[in-house]
């Protein structure tokens, strides 16, 4: 038998991608599964996850005995079919593979905050049961049920937004911000963050340290959208936290590792 995969990255793309040479710094052997191939790198797999015979092929993967399998799956579309099939459909077929016997396997699943209903206001926390009043959320729900089934040690990361430098230029264009409510609060992460702290949970998992089962991956910069605006056209010197609305927390802060970015603005002033 070959080496064992410490990691099992299912749905390595962009963010899996990124922790996947986090981790390798860390020298553990590290499987990549996604549906592109990557040419001439055996650490990378090519599978299509909705299909039942890829799951086939990953039960007769060698594993280690610490292995920790993280989940990054992301629909093709925004639409209802597409999250059934993707979120709830894969989540029941990891959580079968992680319950066959004899097997023990960690699992770590990235999640989102679209579980809690846009009406759902207030400080949003672990300790909040979501209220989710579109499929979206619903079926984020639902997935992230399949995942605390499992018996195995698990946990579900809820990440708010996912943003670059880049991609916060976006909300410059006039057509972007009309498509957004001025007065509601977004909630975000720095990609260089999320990557960060799915490494940290991913480490503590794989050496069995204490690991809570639910986390929620977002910065200290919660804050309405007119700020934003206004900080990006110079209207404003800082932006500042937000004190109504929809605002996403962790009660996990302390735990976690520092953040990169605790603010939109620590990358607006970046050289």
């Amino acid at each position: 038998m070959s080496n064992p995969w410490d990691i099992l990255i299912l749905g390595c793309g962009r963010l899996g991608g990124n922790l996947k040479a986090e981790l390798e710094t860390e020298k553990l052997r590290v499987l990549g599964v996604r549906r592109s191939q990557v040419k001439k790198d055996a650490t990378f797999l090519s599978l299509d996850l909705d299909l039942p015979e890829s799951w086939n092929r990953l039960v007769n993967l060698p594993l280690s005995e610490n292995v920790v399998i993280v989940a990054i799956v992301t629909p093709d579309t925004r639409t209802a079919d597409a999250y059934r099939q993707r979120y709830v459909g894969i989540s029941a077929r990891l959580r079968n593979f992680a319950s066959l016997p004899g097997r023990s396997h960690r699992v770590v699943w990235v999640s989102s905050t679209a579980v809690f209903g846009q009406n759902q206001i207030g400080l949003l926390d672990e300790s909040v049961m979501p209220m989710p009043d579109h499929w979206r959320g619903t079926l984020v729900k639902e997935a992230e049920d399949n995942i605390f089934e499992i018996q195995a040690k698990t946990t579900v990361l809820r990440f708010a937004g996912l943003y670059t430098a880049q991609s916060l230029n976006r909300l410059r264009n006039p057509e972007m911000r009309k498509k957004l409510n001025p007065e509601s609060v977004s909630n975000r992460i720095h990609r260089d963050d999320a990557v960060n702290l799915l490494r940290r949970l991913v480490v503590d998992h794989y050496n069995h340290a204490t690991t809570p089962e639910l986390v929620h991956g977002v910065d200290r910069g919660s804050t309405e959208y007119r700020q934003i605006f206004d900080r990006l056209d110079g209207a404003r010197p800082q932006i500042d936290s937000a004190e109504v609305g929809r605002i996403i927390s962790t009660r996990f802060r302390a735990q976690m590792p520092s953040l990169r970015h605790p603010t939109l603005d620590s990358v607006l002033t970046r050289p």
